[in-house]
């Protein structure tokens, strides 16, 4: 099995567990965060690491984001897709300030309506692809795969600050 063409990374699960884990992320997510006091959902690692607050955020964007892939490649083989700047959205759109629960509900529902989607493609929708300006060819099944990866991350980081948080 190659690495992954977005992270170079080889990721260990068929669609199916990649399914499985984009499932479970929303309640995992609201898990992790449960208890921690809104300084602590805000406070920053680093100077320019993201908070616990800031990677929920960043969750719901990419999947509003990727989502919006999805259905482009689906639905236009072929589409051109235009990158974001990550760290600017979160700056941009004070990911630091929103409201957090809000954030949460939102992100449980967009990867649900988004997964029900994906879980009724046919086999030869999974293997469409678009033109991503960066990437190049951008084909939606190993895209979906990176992204439980993408979950699996930053699950860990949130983990890893609340347990620093709460020591």
């Amino acid at each position: 099995m190659a690495g992954c063409f977005l992270c170079g990374k080889k990721h260990p699960f068929n669609r199916r567990g990649a399914l499985r884990i984009q499932a479970a992320t929303p309640a995992k997510l609201r898990r992790l965060v449960a208890g921690l006091s809104p300084a602590q959902l805000r406070r920053r690692p680093q100077p320019r690491k993201w908070s616990a607050q800031e990677i929920a955020l960043h969750l719901l964007d990419v999947e509003l984001a990727y989502g919006f892939r999805f259905r482009k490649i689906v639905a236009e083989p072929g589409t051109l897709l235009v990158p974001f700047n990550q760290d600017r959205w979160a700056d941009s759109l004070a990911y630091r300030k929103q409201d957090l629960r809000a954030a949460l509900d939102a992100f449980a529902q967009l990867r649900k309506a988004n997964l029900k989607l994906l879980a009724s493609l046919s086999p030869a929708e999974w293997r469409r692809a678009g033109k991503h300006q960066e990437y190049g060819r951008y084909p939606l099944e190993p895209v979906f795969l990176h992204l439980a990866a993408h979950d699996l991350n930053h699950l860990e980081q949130v983990r890893a600050l609340r347990s620093r948080w709460l020591s």
